[in-house]
């Protein structure tokens, strides 16, 4: 995504096209002991050289991006090449094409493609995105409580995910969702529209929302975090995930292939959040061609981890179901998490990991 921005974020603003909403043959350790994970020999990966594809963003590629750059997948025995896109939006039909066997997206990705009978695997989250999801006042924009959102007009891309934020906070608040007025724009088009005051706010994920507050908007809430009252505190309005995504053939045919990635993707979260965030910024704001000044603030709003518990379950379970409306459309029918999720290898490798009842 920050690949077609410029330094200065007043270049977001040019109007532009873009998509709506990862040695040896044995290796001794499994995953970290600080994961709390029992450490596992490992096998030889059955290919060596791989491709993993990602959007370029610290959301769903900061884990994956960070894993090359501190060589954890060559200590697996890999090389790696990041193949990058563009847009999420973009990655079930390049799965759907066959070449793909690494794809590094949300379980919506696995129920889109389950959805045309393709039968993919999501293997593990890597972070839950939810915080990147948010809502910007206009700086002309004055509400007395959340209940002024009515009649207001909102900038949001048709179908976005960052809606769920939205209901979730309305029907805390007692807020009319249907008296909101939302006004389709493109992420790109949104923070010139709050500026000159056609729209009252603006629901977006980031780097777009910095876009809007760097005109003078003011962060409201996101999809777990609210500053509605004056003060940031913590809230679950919305769970969106980054994950790994592996077609059920190949990962039949290279279990231990796909255990490797993992391995080194496990390392790669225990990096972040042993380290301060400035450190692993340093090392991907050239990979993910982000300027170091904004990648900071947009890695602390994403929650690196590969753990699922009852509430990953609640969130997902909500994600898919919204996805499953006919007015969105993502796919056909809701899905349950257990149908998409394959928590295998997970559990293997990193059982603490795995929480939630029922896996």
């Amino acid at each position: 995504m920050y690949e077609r921005l410029l330094p200065n974020l007043a270049a977001v603003f040019t109007r532009r096209a873009i998509a709506s909403l990862g040695l040896g043959a044995l290796m001794s350790l499994g995953v970290a002991a600080t994961l709390g994970s029992t450490p596992v020999r490992a096998q030889a990966p059955e290919q060596t050289s791989i491709e993993i594809w990602a959007v370029r963003d610290p959301q769903e590629a900061a884990v994956i991006a960070l894993a090359k750059e501190l060589d954890y997948y060559k200590a697996e025995g890999l090389d790696v090449t990041i193949k990058w896109i563009v847009s999420g939006t973009d990655m079930a039909s390049l799965v759907a094409s066959g070449d793909i066997n690494f794809a590094g997206e949300s379980v919506t990705t696995s129920a889109i493609l389950r959805d045309k009978g393709i039968d993919i695997r999501y293997v593990m989250p890597t972070a839950n995105i939810g915080g990147t999801q948010c809502i910007v006042l206009g700086p002309n924009t004055t509400l007395s409580s959340p209940k002024d959102l009515e009649g207001k007009k909102i900038g949001m891309a048709a179908g976005s995910g960052v809606a769920i934020a939205i209901r979730n906070m309305a029907a805390q608040y007692g807020v009319d969702y249907t008296k909101i007025t939302f006004v389709n724009l493109q992420p790109p088009d949104q923070a010139p529209a709050l500026a000159r005051g056609d729209i009252d706010a603006m629901a977006v994920w980031q780097p777009w929302a910095l876009a809007g507050m760097s005109l003078g908007g003011k962060l409201f809430f996101t999809g777990n975090k609210s500053y509605i009252e004056g003060s940031e505190k913590p809230v679950n309005w919305m769970y969106l995930d980054a994950g790994l995504n592996v077609p059920a053939a190949y990962l039949a045919k290279n279990p231990n292939t796909v255990k490797a990635v993992m391995r080194a993707l496990l390392k790669a979260i225990d990096y972040i959040n042993k380290n301060p965030v400035e450190q692993s910024a340093k090392l991907l704001a050239s990979p993910l061609n982000v300027p170091l000044a904004d990648l900071v603030p947009i890695m602390k709003q994403n929650i690196y981890s590969a753990s699922i518990d009852d509430n990953i379950v609640k969130g997902a379970t909500e994600l898919l179901t919204y996805g499953a409306d006919p007015k969105i459309g993502w796919f056909s029918k809701p899905y349950a998490p257990k149908e998409l999720w394959d928590l295998t290898l997970l559990k293997e490798l990193a059982p603490d990991q795995v929480k939630a009842g029922g896996f």
